[in-house]
């Protein structure tokens, strides 16, 4: 059995490198394929419905307490290029982020433990599917933006020089201007520098970040804080469940595995640190960055109970790769050790790009509702939509009719058009009818005529027996549960209960009627009337009607 230390396990320098740019090949390949019919999704609308200006607020103004200066930037510079028609421009530049993340880690691991484990970190981290929303969601960005300059950062520091040192400053101040991700990487910085002996020629490094962070949050960040006495007792058991999270996630196992692995891992590192190898500095500062990202994070949502949340592993993940590297330069190894580890390695990307899979199918059927829900209503704003109006509240509860109709004046639609909706998913389909109903204000009204034109077209009978008379149909139920299903003229439909409460429902792209009915009427009341306004599509409503007696349905 042959020993060597892992900074010495290198490969020939082009080996390196292609296998390297097929790695990061594949995994744009990979990303980009699995996040297929994705669209915009969630905070991403805020940059759309409220940054289309080049005004200061739109540029500074928080998100959720973060700067996001790069990530704005990012969506911006598309907005002016070639709009929001296509989410495709958005998806690349979600992935290109993705892959300096990797490259910058791949170079700061492979000073320390060579090339092969380095390529196999990477390998890991290139499809974190338990962290998918950081590697399939391009609003996710401002993380990723604030980890590359952060590492970047670090590498920098490594050099020892002015030069460096002015570029560690300059991505540091880039670190803070992607999110807030960029203040626990500012932390690690501030205890490398100034724990060090020459802190005094390094301090300037600070100068920058710090002051134009402290300039920003004067003017724009106060009073945007969350945190109670509440969370801030949680904040031992969220940093725990949050560490065990992270640990597991990296194994490609739950937080469950990751409790004793973090034991087992904090065990290493105490060898690691008595071996005296690492850099003691930077390895402190590397075991203060999650700490305090998890300690912060907790102070402001651990009433929420997510610290495991896909968003945080990707980080947090990163951050337990940096201490491990760290730990491990100049750690002697058998090849064999080293094959066994990449096999684990090898295993828990597997099992990762299972999560990926899922998470960017959950996009897509998040994008499929919203599809269909901002398709209808572009058909029905001719017909003036108040602007107050949420076309998808659950989904997308940003967008109101007003703003969005404005930002497609001014952006381009990334809705399918309207002739597209029979074609849609059946959920898309499904959230459309919704959309409309809202949006036509879709209710039974007092009929305030008689009767006319043809008698509706019966399309499915339940329980029941119905007798065509003129312009109306006589419906007799025969069952306990009856149900009349029938076309809505274009005029409308006028229902008249005799002994009979009659429920309605409707639906017209939809293969289903939803479970709420649009009205109710009740035996021996008024007769009622079903009307909708026309529009763009000639596809016809459809109407169900539950009876528990008879009643008379009509064309208005």
């Amino acid at each position: 059995m042959t020993a060597a230390t892992l900074r010495k396990v290198q490969l020939p320098r082009a080996t390196v490198w292609v296998a390297l740019a097929g790695l990061l090949v594949a995994t744009a390949a990979l990303v980009l394929y699995l996040g297929r019919s994705t669209g915009f999704y969630f905070d991403e609308w805020n940059f759309v419905l409220e940054r289309r200006g080049w005004d200061a607020d739109a540029l500074l103004a928080p998100h959720n307490e973060h700067l996001s200066v790069v990530p704005v930037l990012i969506y911006k510079t598309i907005f002016s290029t070639v709009g929001i028609d296509s989410y495709t421009p958005f998806r690349v530049a979600g992935v290109i982020v993705h892959l300096i993340v990797l490259v910058v880690l791949f170079a700061y691991a492979r000073r320390r433990v060579g090339d092969v484990l380095s390529l196999g970190i990477v390998g890991l981290v290139a499809v974190f599917g338990p962290a998918w929303p950081d590697v399939m969601w391009p609003f996710q960005a401002g993380f990723l933006a604030s980890l590359a300059a952060g590492i970047g950062a670090l590498l920098l520091l490594d050099r020892g020089d002015r030069r460096g040192e002015i570029g560690a400053s300059a991505l540091l101040t880039v670190a803070l201007a992607s999110s807030s991700m960029g203040i626990p990487i500012l932390g690690a910085a501030v205890l490398e520098i100034l724990g060090r002996p020459d802190r005094r020629r390094r301090w300037f490094v600070l100068v920058a970040p710090v002051a134009l962070y402290g300039i920003w949050y004067l003017a724009y960040g106060g009073g945007q804080g969350k945190e109670s006495v509440d969370n801030l007792l949680s904040t031992p058991a969220y940093v725990a469940e949050a560490a065990a999270a992270a640990v597991g996630a990296v194994f490609g196992l739950g937080p469950e595995w990751g409790r004793p692995l973090v034991l087992a891992l904090g065990a290493l590192l105490v060898l690691a640190i008595r071996r005296g190898a690492a850099d003691p500095w930077r390895l402190a500062a590397l075991i203060a960055l999650p700490l305090v990202f998890w300690g912060l994070t907790g102070l402001a949502r651990a009433d929420l109970h997510e610290p495991g949340a896909p968003r945080y592993l990707y980080p947090g993940a990163i951050f337990v790769l940096l201490i491990a590297i760290e730990a491990a330069r100049g750690v002697r190894v058998s090849r064999e050790a080293l094959a066994a580890l990449l096999v684990v390695i090898a295993f828990a990307s597997l099992s990762n790009v299972g999560a990926l899979r899922n998470g960017a199918g959950y996009l897509r059927d998040q994008d499929a509702e919203l599809d269909g829900a901002l398709a209808a209503l572009q058909l029905a704003a001719p017909h003036g939509v108040p602007p107050e109006f949420r076309p998808q509240p659950t989904v997308a509860p940003q967008i109101f009719a007003g703003s969005y109709l404005a930002a497609v004046k001014d952006l381009g639609s990334p809705a399918p058009a309207p002739a597209e909706l029979p074609r849609l998913f059946g959920r898309g389909r499904t959230a459309a009818d919704g959309t409309l109903r809202g949006a036509y204000g879709i209710a039974l009204a007092p009929a305030p005529g008689r009767p006319g034109g043809q008698a509706p077209v019966v399309e499915k009978v339940e329980g029941a027996a119905t007798q065509p008379r003129g312009a109306c149909l006589r419906v007799q139920p025969q069952a306990a549960a009856s149900a009349l299903e029938l076309t809505v003229p274009p005029a409308g439909l006028l229902i008249e209960p005799t002994d009979a409460d009659v429920k309605v429902f409707l639906r017209r792209f939809g293969d289903a009627y939803p479970a709420d009915a649009v009205g109710d009427l009740v035996a021996g009341g008024k007769p009622m009337l079903l009307r909708i306004p026309s529009d763009a599509s000639t596809a016809p409503w459809h109407a169900r009607l539950a009876l528990s007696g008879p009643a008379r349905v009509c064309g208005a």
